[in-house]
């Protein structure tokens, strides 16, 4: 009977207000997080007027020779510790950071565990690490604090918590990472909100093919399998279309990025090869170092 009448509820409520119910049950529970985010602030233009290179896990990443990135400042996303040059790229003289997003299902908190554990073997102590919070029943918070992870590195923490939904009207203070911020659908959006925050004036995107309708799910990545990432696409979409799942998660992120390039002065270059992402020019990144 519950279930029946949760049902014809959202059957009868507007979407958005569904949307701004959503976005203040997760505000009730950023405020348990509110001071740590808050700390945020200290990111606020650090790094005016310079430029960064983004790192996501797109297959043709592995084209390139990043090994000169030693010398750039550098956001290394998610799972990107495997890749081949990560030490020499996080050796570097200057700034590193590492960012993941907010932990979600299908996987298990012991996949996570496992995950962050492993990464933390690899992450030198000189980069500034960044995790996203979010309203689930355990977050990365509770792993890192309970498994005493990434103890001698910098943190940073976000909270996202508001929804990006088809008629959503864009506020720069949804882009405040001191507070509550977006609910993205890639952890690239997560790290182009913070480097637009930290007052980049040239961002450069690697590794943001975008291109799963391409390949099959064993090369959506430059490496094969990843510890938390295991049958994900079997585990999320289970007997529906993959093209179709694919296809709108590639149109919510399209929508994010496009909002943050319509709404920012700062020049965005994508510089994947082999990449769907239309919404950037393109640049070879020879041209750019």
């Amino acid at each position: 009977m519950a279930s029946q009448l949760k049902k014809s509820l959202k059957k009868f409520t507007p979407p958005i207000l569904a949307y701004k119910t959503k976005d203040l049950i997760n505000y009730i529970d950023f405020l348990k997080y509110k001071e740590i985010v808050k700390n945020n602030v200290e990111l606020k233009d650090r790094h005016k007027g310079g430029r960064c290179f983004l790192l996501g896990s797109g297959p043709s990443i592995q084209e390139e020779d990043l090994k000169p990135l030693k010398n750039e400042i550098v956001f290394a996303l998610n799972n990107f510790y495997v890749h081949d040059d990560f030490s020499e790229i996080m050796g570097g003289n200057v700034e590193k950071y590492y960012m993941t997003a907010p932990i979600h299902p299908p996987q298990s908190e012991r996949e996570w565990i496992d995950w962050f554990s492993d990464m933390d073997n690899y992450v030198p102590n000189n980069s500034t690490m960044i995790f996203g919070i979010s309203n689930q029943v355990n977050n990365v918070k509770n792993i890192v604090d309970q498994n005493n992870l990434f103890s001698t590195q910098q943190k940073y923490w976000y909270y996202s918590g508001i929804n990006i939904y088809e008629h959503y009207q864009h506020s720069p203070a949804d882009i405040d990472i001191s507070k509550m911020t977006w609910i993205a659908d890639t952890v690239s959006i997560y790290a182009l909100v913070f480097a637009i925050y930290m007052g980049f004036s040239e961002i450069y995107l690697l590794g943001m093919d975008h291109n799963y309708i391409c390949h099959k799910e064993s090369d959506y990545r430059f490496y094969k399998n990843g510890i938390h990432q295991k049958n994900e696409d079997k585990r999320t979409i289970k007997e529906s279309s993959r093209t179709k799942h694919a296809s709108l998660g590639i149109y919510k992120i399209f929508s994010q990025y496009e909002l943050l390039s319509d709404n920012s002065d700062t020049l965005i270059l994508n510089t994947s090869k082999n990449t769907l992402l239309d919404i950037f020019k393109y640049v070879t990144l020879k041209d750019i170092i």
